[in-house]
């Protein structure tokens, strides 16, 4: 009996669970949640696997290329600003146009016999896509220079059968950034972000990328194989470099500079559509049997004259060779799920997936990389937000609400009695404001006042005692001294405004505006600098640029620390010392690719760059020796008037000047804190796998595995003060970035400073920001905001660059905007124009940009409530 009971109640149990879970499933709080695109995405990326990704066709391993919008164009970088949510693509875009044109140029200018052996060699492609990865933490996640069939001259693989003018069938390097959490030497197991893999991937058993059975080189058939000739004039580009070079210490070995040009890859016009772009972009495509990511590629093309070492100059023409490629994770890169725009164009996979109210609009948000939530709504012109919220509403808010939650709230309210901004000024502004004759001094209404008025008079006589005087009487009252002479202090919150910094401000831009290329030389040297809490942000803004240097010290670093050029492995030799026309190469590279760094240059310590020793020792340049007691490759940007991106380049080796560049303040600076002190640099490790063979049978280790080397992080650089160049070169106000690089010495028992790279920034490129910040903040700029801070707040817009009125004012919470028009706040640039209108004396509206209380305009009377409040004051009156 007992357990047929037990019986019934466990069925009766599970027959409400079962209920109740169907309920729940049918009316679920989350079910107004409707799947959309992302989730598609998701449910395609979630499918592919490591371990199922060989058994996948092709077309499952890649996504729409509309899923990544948005993307930097060569021909429309100038006339385009690009926000901080692409400023990782843009980045991207950069270092590989930079790796295209380093490599076009090295191939081509050393493409004579006599100088093949200073090419570069293996470590020298594998130690520079390690620099991609380790010197652009959070920008780049792989880099790769993939040749084409027969198209690569290793004079790092002389032996076995492998003589000169020889090709290997495939060779790819590609570096790409592993987790390290479970490395031996890893003891904390934290990923550090710190260990590369750097693998041919014209070996093994997935060499063959120029198949279209290969699943992950989406980048291949854009560029490869270049057979027709008929298309080099629109796909090829001549460029053009004008270098000096220096043999020897305070001399040039000419006094003009040497012409070089090269080709390299396409650069269309603005205007132009439907040409090749320098660097194209993959769709997002699964890194398969490698980082085994969701990955995005930037790839552009490596020019070089084919074939080689050919005196039949009319059979040789340039093509592309190689491929340089790029990679960032896909789920870094931000996606705008807002509505179509003109800030939102297409193609956008994922528009309109933001669940905004009608009410309000969506605003995109930074850094919230493939997922949801990274959207704001704010309310829409004509609407306000609620006084118990603060504004706006967050998207990562919304979408984890329920429907109840979402249904009764994340609404704005409307705006009631919105006036009109009149066309023309009314006349009773600008009619001058008669002095009427009823008003009068108060020291004559005070006489008038006599002892027998009323006491309201009196008091109103009591209050001309004089401002300072009323105030000391007012801090002193209550006051106990602790000591004889204390007196009472009151600390006054600070304004919003400071007065004092506007005025420096103005200072500041003047001195801008007033020095120029032509009077530069008739200033004295501080009338050539601005103070340093000019350059307030340059270390995110510029961050792009700062790293394009690290990474240079990285390579540097990694090359000097762990290449002896008396080394040889087998059937593969060993590299040789650094060449001249290598450095000069990768400087050129880093102006040409970034349209903001006007000059960057690598400068040695004294006798710290060992040359290269020539297949020719009777080269008079090493009579004394192969190390050069200063080497100093710097190139500059020479802008054009017109502002049009053509811009001329040149490179000259600083050694020959007479005045040292080891004088400079920015070298002594940084060599007095690195040339002894190496604690907090840090280890990077690096893993090799080369071929086995000439034919790439199969990858084996590195002799030397794994590679380990120290470098500085992106924050061990230093930002300097903005300076006006007046050099004959740049001449232009730019902010610089200096970064040490290490070798060892040359008994390699330890490391020793060897010298600095450094790059010069644009300043007119910098976001200024005029908003309230704390007393510590180091911003020359702060505080000087014109917003009315009673009723708004301020915010700085990015894309503004170097100039006043880079700010809106926003209301604040409790506060509506009044008027009549497709904006909800005050732009920076009106308030400076209206306020400036003040100070002159003119008609100006700068009075009203400001925000009113909340609700004010549209409070209605309730008239039972008002004949109540009536009939109760009558019946207080008769009692």
């Amino acid at each position: 009996m007992y357990s047929f009971i037990h019986v019934i109640l466990v069925g009766f149990t599970l027959t409400l669970y079962a209920s109740w879970c169907g309920s729940v499933s049918q009316s679920g709080v989350f079910n107004w949640l409707e799947e959309d695109r992302f989730d598609e995405i998701m449910d395609r990326m979630s499918s592919v696997t490591a371990d199922n990704c060989r058994s996948k066709p092709k077309e499952q391993l890649r996504l729409p290329s509309e899923t990544v919008s948005q993307l930097p164009r060569s021909n429309m970088l100038l006339s385009t600003v690009i926000y901080s949510n692409r400023s990782q693509l843009l980045h991207l875009h950069n270092m590989a146009l930079n790796r295209a044109f380093f490599y076009s140029f090295i191939y081509q200018r050393q493409n004579r016999s006599e100088d093949f052996m200073n090419q570069p060699g293996l470590q020298y492609l594998y130690m520079a896509s390690t620099a991609d990865v380790t010197g652009n933490e959070g920008f780049i996640n792989g880099s790769a220079l993939y040749f084409d069939n027969h198209c690569s001259y290793p004079q790092w693989y002389l032996y076995n059968g492998v003589v000169f003018n020889s090709t290997l069938p495939l060779f790819g390097p590609r570096a790409w950034r592993t987790d390290d959490y479970n490395e031996p030497t890893n003891w904390l197991r934290e990923p550090t972000n710190n260990t590369v893999d750097i693998h041919d991937y014209g070996a093994g058993t997935m060499k063959n990328y120029t198949s279209d059975a290969y699943k992950a080189a989406p980048w291949y058939s854009v560029w490869l194989p270049d057979y027709d000739k008929s298309q080099d004039s629109l796909r090829k580009f001549t460029y053009f470099v004008n270098v000096k070079f220096s043999n020897a210490t305070g001399q040039f070995t000419h006094k003009e500079f040497e012409g070089i040009d090269f080709f390299g890859p396409p650069q269309p016009g603005q205007s132009d559509r439907g040409v090749s772009l320098p660097v194209e972009w993959t769709p997002p495509y699964f890194d398969c049997g490698r980082s085994n990511r969701w990955i995005v590629s930037a790839h552009s093309p490596v020019v070089e004259y084919m074939p080689r070492y050919s005196n039949w100059t009319h059979l040789r023409r340039p093509r592309f060779v190689a491929v340089v490629t790029q990679d960032i994770e896909f789920e870094r890169i931000d996606f705008n799920p807002c509505p179509k725009s003109e800030g939102n164009p297409d193609p956008n996979y994922f528009k309109s997936t933001a669940r905004c109210k009608p009410t309000t609009m969506c605003e995109p948000l930074n850094g919230y990389g493939f997922r949801r939530g990274g959207y704001q709504c704010v309310c829409q012109p004509g609407y306000y937000f609620p006084w118990w919220h603060g504004g706006p509403f967050l998207g990562d808010e919304i979408e984890i609400a329920t429907e109840d939650e979402y249904q009764s709230n994340f609404d704005c309210l409307s705006v009631q009695e919105l006036m009109v901004i009149p066309n023309e000024m009314p006349i009773f502004v600008q009619r001058r404001r008669k002095r009427s004759t009823l008003i009068a001094k108060k020291s004559t209404l005070f006489k008038m006042i006599t002892s027998g008025q009323s006491p309201r008079a009196k008091l109103v006589a009591r209050r001309s005692v004089p401002k300072e005087k009323m105030k000391e009487k007012l801090r002193n009252r209550r006051h106990i001294p602790r000591y004889q002479g204390e007196s009472k202090k009151i600390r006054n919150k600070r304004d919003l405004y400071d007065a004092e910094k506007r005025v420096k401000m103005e200072k500041i831009l003047t001195r801008k505006a007033q020095t120029n290329a032509a009077n530069c030389k008739t200033k004295m040297p501080y009338e050539l600098l601005l103070p340093g809490d000019v350059a307030y942000g340059v270390e995110k803004q510029f961050e792009a640029q700062g790293r394009t240097a690290l990474r240079l010290a990285h390579f540097l670093s990694d090359f000097l620390q762990n290449v002896d050029e008396y080394e040889n492995f087998g059937s593969m030799t060993g590299d040789r010392r650094l060449n001249e026309t290598h450095l000069f190469g990768e400087v050129i590279a880093n102006v040409m690719a970034d349209f903001k760094i006007l000059g960057s240059g690598v400068f040695f310590e004294r006798y710290k760059f060992r040359m290269s020793p020539p297949i020719n020792n009777t080269d008079p340049r090493y009579t004394n020796g192969i190390v050069r007691e200063f080497f100093g490759p710097y190139s500059w940007r020479k802008q054009t008037v017109t502002g049009d991106g053509m811009d001329e380049f040149n490179a000259v080796d600083s050694a020959g000047y007479s005045k040292y560049y080891t004088d400079e303040i920015w070298y002594r600076t940084v060599k007095a804190r690195w040339q002894t002190n190496f604690h907090s640099l840090v280890k990077y490790t690096a893993k090799p796998m080369v071929r086995s063979d000439v034919n790439g049978t199969s990858l084996v280790r590195f002799e030397y595995y794994p590679i380990q080397y120290y470098a500085p992080k992106y924050e061990h650089g230093e930002w300097l003060r903005p300076e006006f160049k007046c050099d004959d070169r740049i001449m232009d106000w730019v902010v610089t970035y200096v970064v040490p690089f290490f070798g060892f010495n040359e008994l390699k028992t330890m490391l020793e400073f060897k010298g600095v790279v450094k790059v010069d920034v644009k300043l007119d490129y910098l976001d200024i920001n005029q908003c309230p910040q704390d007393f510590y903040v180091a911003n020359a700029f702060k505080n000087t905001g014109k917003c009315d801070f009673k009723s708004t707040n301020c915010i700085a817009l990015p894309g503004k660059r170097f100039q006043t009125g880079s700010y809106k004012c926003e209301c604040r919470q409790g506060y509506e905007y009044p008027f009549n028009d497709l904006a909800w706040f005050y732009d920076g640039q009106t308030m400076e124009e209206e306020y400036s209108k003040k100070l002159r004396g003119e008609p100006n509206r700068y009075g009203t940009l400001k925000c009113r209380i909340a609700g004010a305009a549209s409070i209605v009377a309730n008239w039972a409530l008002v004949t109540a409040s009536l009939l109760a004051f009558l019946f207080l009156q008769r009692r």
